[in-house]
């Protein structure tokens, strides 16, 4: 029984919550350094229709995923898979759950999400994009790699984690403020980074992906082709800090510093071509990996200062 419920608790992958969970408390962050409050209410009803949804998400690609999984022992740090690998949790390639509950437990998750998003929709009038954005997010999670679309297994996955990871920046501030371009121009370097994570971490993975045809974007193009979008992603999301520091113009912005210098720790290597080399490449997904999250940090801290 407790090996069962470690298994229930594991196949959850709470550890990569914050990927969902940030992006939807920087939306938030700017809604109140715009406003000066939030609906708490809508916060809190919002925080459990995320949590629904990526757990519902998690659990689903885990069952999809299965075949991939089963094989893919070429990632980063060997059997071990953490933040910066892909490859799922391992639960279902392991046995240590039946596939079935698990198909059924991500659906119910993605189920439960429906009335709340209806109660914030038509009780707290948080705007007629409310249940769209629901229905998007159980959407896109699923249909990332289950049937008829399996995104990440035909070159749009991409593509699915850039417009999935930024519409809860858009959804945060959406269900207290109403629409605002505001989100969505301090959300671009993470929209940007996502991607770029994601096909770093497709580098270890190659062979396994290769032989299940999952034609994400490596597997098309080759590590060697891929390896220049990377960095010029990377660079790009850099980039995109500027129109921020033209819409903020206070210090706070110094918290920038923390995902630069990360994403430069992971970026320099690749363009150094040390991605070739197994450890290096371990190194190269982990600054990668916390870039990305210091962006969501570093800008919902700006935004909860500029609050204050």
């Amino acid at each position: 029984m407790t090996n069962k419920l470690i298994a229930w608790i594991r196949i959850q992958e709470l550890h990569k919550h914050p990927t969902i969970l940030f992006p939807f408390l920087l939306g938030t962050a700017i809604a109140w350094s715009d406003a000066g409050a939030i609906d708490w209410r809508v916060f809190a009803v919002s925080i459990i229709i995320t949590y629904f949804i990526t757990n519902g998400t998690f659990m689903s690609n885990e069952y999809f995923d299965y075949e991939t999984d089963r094989i893919n022992i070429e990632r980063v740090g060997g059997d071990k898979v953490g933040v910066t690998t892909t490859g799922g949790t391992r639960v279902l390639a392991e046995g240590l759950l039946p596939r079935m509950p698990v198909l059924i437990a991500s659906i119910l998750f993605f189920i439960a999400a429906i009335p709340l998003g209806m109660l914030l929709q038509f009780h707290l009038n948080t705007g007629i994009l409310t249940m769209p954005f629901v229905l998007l997010g159980i959407l896109g999670g699923l249909l990332y790699t289950a049937p008829p679309i399996k995104a990440s297994y035909r070159g749009f996955g991409e593509i699915f984690m850039a417009i999935g990871f930024t519409v809860p920046v858009f959804a945060g501030y959406y269900v207290q403020q109403g629409f605002s371009w505001l989100p969505l121009i301090v959300a671009l370097p993470w929209t940007v980074d996502v991607p770029a994570l994601k096909i770093i971490r497709e580098f270890p993975d190659y062979e396994a992906d290769l032989s299940v045809k999952r034609r994400n974007l490596v597997v098309i193009f080759g590590r060697e082709k891929m390896a220049p979008v990377y960095i010029l992603l990377t660079i790009c999301a850099i980039i995109l800090f500027v129109p921020i520091v033209f819409i903020v113009r206070e210090p706070v912005l110094l918290l920038l510093l923390l995902p630069i210098f990360f994403l430069l720790r992971s970026v320099i290597p690749m363009i150094k071509g040390e991605w070739k080399d197994r450890e290096a490449l371990d190194v190269i997904c982990k600054n990668g990996f916390i870039g990305m999250l210091f962006i969501l940090v570093a800008l919902t801290g700006i935004f909860v200062l500029i609050g204050f």
